[in-house]
């Protein structure tokens, strides 16, 4: 039976994460060990947003580590597509998490600076030709350490989809529009390749509903199960739980995972999904973005987001269109956003692989603004 372990906590995290893993430690032998740390550091934003791991917990995961006798201990991420190639460093710098890094002895490794491993064609829910980090394979063990978010198109991103920060830049978006399960099966796929030895979700952020979590487990899929089921969804219903169910990569009903530590029942968290922010904030606003990638759609819900907060109102009806479309559109109130719709309509178009998140909130600002 697959068990995932729950502990409340607060900084400085080190004597909750010990509680938490200790169902773990002796199933890891991680003495005399390599180790990498993989957090989520999609952007240069605080771990305060929810967007990114906490250092904090990082810094007490490398103590953990060197407790447990590993010999050798590293924090490396590829950050999101969406991000320039100059903002990339920063992902770490910014967030605190080279910091941390530097104060514990332990090099922080951009994947996109290092080597990659080449794949083709090896499964029909993945691009025919990508690239993986070397760090994926380099290391005895990965410590993923991901934060729940709502995500547009897979409803959760949580552990596995926290491995596409390994696929090389450039091919990121490739996987959101391959295959018959497009990004949910590439993801499920990408899990049979890249298998982390723990999985801990950073819930420390100060956006849920209870502050100041962390969860635990070996089995990905029960990780993810867990945490979605805290954020109020079913886990059979995720599409990325249930193929990973599917693929044998892990367990996905609650019944038959051994949930230990605080009690469930004591916990949850409150993610408002990007649809449900759209119908409530810009009901006047239609999306078309079901082959889009988060290269675009990250900066089109940050740019919203802060629309909403300078109270500009939509109130013609619009169609927004991101990523690859089945059909064109003729309309003029129809507005499109990045290369892959560039020719979709007559309407107004922003170019961009992916647009920035400024560029994207000031062209939004106009066009919505002078809409009849």
């Amino acid at each position: 039976m697959s068990t995932v372990c729950i502990k409340k906590a607060v900084a400085p995290y080190a004597s909750a994460l010990e509680r938490l893993l200790e169902p773990f430690a002796g199933a890891l032998a991680l003495r005399g060990s390599s180790i990498l740390i993989k957090p989520n550091l999609v952007e240069p934003e605080s771990y305060s947003t929810g967007q990114t791991t906490n250092p904090a917990l990082v810094e007490a995961i490398i103590m953990w580590c060197k407790a447990q006798g590993a010999k050798k201990i590293a924090v490396g991420e590829g950050p999101s597509y969406f991000q320039p190639a100059s903002a990339l460093r920063a992902c770490f710098t910014a967030t605190g998490m080279a910091d941390i890094a530097d104060r514990q002895a332990v090099p922080w490794i951009l994947f996109d600076e290092g080597a990659f491993r080449k794949f083709k064609k090896i499964s029909a829910q993945l691009p025919d030709q990508f690239y993986l980090s070397e760090h994926a394979f380099s290391w005895d063990h990965i410590i993923n350490v991901p934060v729940p978010k709502a995500h547009y198109l897979t409803t959760v991103s949580i552990a596995m989809k926290n491995l596409k920060g390994f696929i090389k830049r450039a091919d990121k978006p490739s996987f959101h529009y391959c295959g018959t399960h497009h990004i949910h099966g590439s993801v499920t796929q990408l899990n049979t390749i890249i298998r982390p030895s723990l999985n801990i979700v950073d819930c420390t952020a100060p956006v849920h509903k209870n502050r100041g979590f962390l969860l635990a487990g070996i089995d990905i899929v029960a990780v993810d199960a867990v945490a979605a089921s805290l954020m109020g969804y079913n886990p059979s219903s995720i599409d990325t739980i249930r193929l990973g169910h599917e693929a044998g990569l892990g367990e996905m009903d609650l019944a038959r995972i051994d949930i230990t530590g605080d009690a469930m029942r004591d916990l949850s968290m409150n993610f408002e999904q990007p649809k449900q922010f759209l119908h409530r904030a810009f009901p006047g606003l239609q999306l078309s973005a079901e082959k889009a990638c988060s290269g675009c759609l990250i900066p089109l819900f940050a740019a919203l987001r802060k629309i909403e907060e300078k109270g500009i109102s939509v109130k013609t009806e619009t169609l927004l269109m991101l990523g690859k479309q089945d059909a064109p559109h003729a309309g003029s109130r129809a507005i499109c956003i990045g290369e892959c719709t560039k020719n979709c309509t007559a309407g107004s178009w922003l170019p961009g692989c992916p647009p920035t998140k400024e560029g994207l909130f000031e062209f939004l600002c106009t066009k919505l603004q002078r809409l009849p």
